[in-house]
């Protein structure tokens, strides 16, 4: 799969109509040049991709300023489809070695309804706790080995630190979704309460003495 094509389709549909200079200005901000690797000129080009597959639109133009129109895009009922899929992929498989899947699942799980999120999380803890014994078998065998360098744990060592560490994101993120944090698929988001009448307008006026 490709991380740039999930990041821009999911980019497309939390900001459209949006176009190409918006979503590299916006997502340089996310810093996925450093945890997706995905550099300015990538973006453009996967979006024209996006675009010859069908899975975004051309919206309209926007202009700002003298500045030349610019071509704005949505996503297509065909490209919802392909970003759930990917999503999922990342949602309810654990990369011993990667981080980039998680991080889209951080960027884009308001996508998925907040019961699968729960559930994906829930199973990547379970997965993770697996992993985790694996690494620890597969540095027994690393110190047994009569070829295996024995410096070579350290892989298994920091893969088992870095998936203990997203353990206790994750326990800390389901504890803020169970609770109602942030919006998901299918959810409204909350009303913003009526701003209460100003103090003195709603005061009688005072008798003169």
């Amino acid at each position: 799969m490709s991380t740039t094509r999930l990041v821009v389709l999911g980019a497309v549909k939390q900001f459209q109509p949006v176009h190409g200079y918006f979503l590299r200005r916006e997502l340089m901000t996310w810093h996925v040049d450093e945890w997706a690797h995905i550099q300015p000129g990538s973006i453009y080009n996967a979006l024209r991709a996006l675009e010859v597959d069908g899975y975004v639109a051309e919206s309209g133009t926007e202009t700002e300023g003298k500045r030349p129109a610019r071509t704005t895009y949505r996503i297509t009922p065909a490209g919802e489809v392909e970003l759930q899929r990917m999503l999922r992929e990342n949602l309810w498989n654990v990369a011993p070695f990667d981080t980039q899947a998680i991080m889209t699942i951080a960027s884009f799980m308001f996508v998925l309804s907040r019961q699968e999120v729960i559930a994906g999380l829930e199973h990547r803890l379970i997965k993770s706790d697996a992993i985790i014994t694996a690494n620890g078998f597969d540095v027994q065998d690393t110190l047994r080995s009569e070829t295996t360098p024995k410096y070579v744990r350290e892989i298994f060592d920091l893969s088992t630190a870095r998936l203990t560490a997203e353990k206790q994101w994750l326990l800390d993120l389901l504890d803020r979704l169970r609770q109602g944090e942030y919006v998901f698929a299918g959810e409204e988001p909350a009303a913003t309460p009526a701003a209460a009448p100003a103090e003195a307008a709603a005061e009688e006026p005072a008798p003169r003495r």
